[in-house]
């Protein structure tokens, strides 16, 4: 019995169309992803600390940035969730915050510019809102 091999080749072609489209979603996607990482970051320039340690939990966190304006520091701009805010509005935010969930914990990030004051101000509000403890950003030193 002989076979017949085909030498066209006919349907065995492959379809490459939803292999294109598949990368071309893969890319929309990272594309987006790294925008939105880069989102979550206000640029401050944090203070450096001897005995910096990177907390392990880091889920359940208000995040609030305190950025210079200047280099004197007087002027600052406070942020909540990216979001500008006033010291007094911490206070209820930090409230509802944990009401919603009481294992949450703050997490500030203060520019090394900013006056103590201005730190000072916002851990007050905090401690207001019900917070037992804050969490400062930090770089640790290059020894």
């Amino acid at each position: 019995m002989k076979f017949r091999i085909p030498i066209e080749g006919g349907d065995d072609d492959i379809n490459m169309a939803p292999m294109i489209d598949m990368v071309f979603l893969l890319l929309i996607f990272f594309m987006v992803a790294s925008h939105m990482a880069k989102m979550d970051r206000t640029p401050v320039e944090l203070p450096v600390a001897n005995k910096s340690i990177v907390p392990e939990n880091a889920r359940d966190r208000q995040l609030i940035t305190i950025r210079s304006r200047d280099a004197t520091g007087e002027e600052v701009d406070i942020l909540m969730n990216l979001k500008l805010i006033e010291v007094e509005a911490i206070t209820p935010a930090v409230q509802k915050l944990l009401s919603e969930n009481e294992n949450a914990e703050v997490y500030l990030r203060a520019d090394r510019y900013a006056r103590h004051k201005h730190v000072k101000e916002v851990m007050a509000a905090c401690a207001e809102g019900g917070v037992a403890s804050v969490i400062f950003a930090t770089f640790e030193s290059g020894k």
